[in-house]
């Protein structure tokens, strides 16, 4: 059946048909999650790739179409594999905001802005280097008393957005 199409036609349709998945992709590629070997965000890069090449190929050059082929399919691999190593890794392990995870505040310092009852939540603030934070804030332990306004406390953990908070007394490291 093929055999009655020019290869460079089969290479154009071809990657018109990968530019119109690689429009899917960009938009409802969040919504899936490929944890196996076949991405598809590398997949669709290299047939696109290989169509582009091959229809150059079969365009510039007169070598034979498995020729082409081979040397288009080469030259995709290596252009998906410097894709992914310098894109795609990079733009998955960053992280989507410039403010600091959650997990970090653990074991840091901060001072109360709205006091902390015995039962509810306060407002603790951070600083650091790039500015201040704001965050929810309740007692770690049962206290007896309200934590008031100005004190120093220690993070100990931060679970639903909620830091939960022991008072903190920076006299006990200077023993």
């Amino acid at each position: 059946m093929l055999e009655s199409y020019a290869p460079e036609q089969i290479y154009f349709t071809v990657l018109l048909i990968c530019a119109f998945l690689a429009v899917v992709l960009l938009i409802f590629g969040d919504i899936f999650d490929f944890d196996g070997p076949i991405d598809p965000m590398l997949i669709i890069p290299w047939i696109a790739f290989l169509s582009l090449l091959g229809y150059i190929g079969e365009q510039w050059f007169t070598l034979s179409s498995i020729h082409i082929f081979l040397v288009s399919s080469a030259l995709s691999t290596g252009l998906v594999f410097l894709l992914n190593f310098y894109i795609l890794v990079p733009l998955r392990q960053a992280e989507s905001t410039l403010s600091s995870s959650e997990k970090s505040f653990e074991g840091r310092v901060a001072t109360i802005l709205t006091p902390i009852p015995c039962q509810g939540l306060g407002e603790i603030q951070l600083s650091s280097v790039t500015g201040s934070t704001n965050r929810p804030a309740a007692a770690f332990q049962s206290i007896e008393e309200p934590l008031a306004a100005g004190t120093s406390v220690l993070i100990i953990e931060v679970k639903d957005r909620v830091c939960y908070v022991v008072p903190y007394d920076d006299q006990q490291l200077k023993l």
